[in-house]
């Protein structure tokens, strides 16, 4: 079984579950209204979950299978989880884990997440003074990073990492072998300027590494340094 046939059986399973036991839509949107108190799941399966701003669901999971899940600004969920959509977290909001099979993660400003990322086939995104206390991986996608921070790990296959404006991970930092033997191009893994790597850094296939002068990593193993002192790479 390869990497990503594996991860999207546990991140499908994991969506399903959320639906065990709980009573749910099959094709209406779920709303929680905004500056309001929600408690109780959500769940639907062709439909989109949308948390009004301020809003406080803190105690409660969302998931759907087709559709996607915003978190608008200072809101507060639990987990959530979608098959095919997009997740959407909005500036001074706070969630618990995050995980898609087929979309993208953005997390906004200020955003904290008390969990993990897992997403199959998306890119992520952390915006400026956001944090995941968890670990944060993706199979097929970028993962960005700006002035931002990961209290775990961070793992993908393909898409690259952009880890840059001062940004700080305190855990490990992985790009995994597929385990089909298939290359494409090599990924990308730029360091840029004042950013910190603060456990090692671990090359399970080739990729091409790019670290800030004033940027501080750990150990490397299975990639060339290429050290840089501009704004980005030449």
């Amino acid at each position: 079984m390869t990497v990503s046939t594996q991860t999207a059986r546990w991140t499908v399973a994991a969506v399903a579950a959320m639906f065990l036991g709980c009573n749910y839509s099959s094709n209406e949107d779920i709303s929680i209204p905004e500056g309001t108190s929600h408690s109780g799941d959500g769940q639907t399966v062709n439909g989109n979950v949308e948390v009004g701003a301020d809003a406080d669901a803190s105690d409660s999971n969302f998931s759907t299978i087709n559709g996607s899940i915003v978190v608008k600004d200072g809101a507060r969920v639990s987990d959530c989880a979608t098959v095919n959509g997009e997740l959407d977290i909005g500036d001074r909001s706070e969630a618990g884990s995050l995980r898609a099979v087929n979309g993208d993660l953005t997390i906004g400003r200020d955003a904290r997440v008390e969990g993990r990322v897992q997403l199959v086939n998306g890119s992520v995104s952390l915006k400026p003074g956001s944090r995941v206390s968890g670990d944060v991986g993706t199979i097929n996608g970028l993962i960005e990073l700006r002035s931002a921070e990961v209290a775990g790990d961070l793992s993908n296959v393909n898409g690259g990492m952009l880890i840059v404006e001062g940004s700080l991970v305190k855990g490990d930092l992985t790009v995994k072998e597929a385990g089909d033997d298939r290359h494409g191009e090599p990924p990308r893994i730029v360091i840029g300027r004042d950013s910190r790597i603060a456990g090692k850094l671990v090359f399970e296939r080739p990729v091409e590494l790019f670290v800030h002068d004033s940027a501080q990593i750990g150990e490397v193993s299975g990639a060339e340094v290429n050290r840089f002192s501009g704004d980005e790479p030449g």
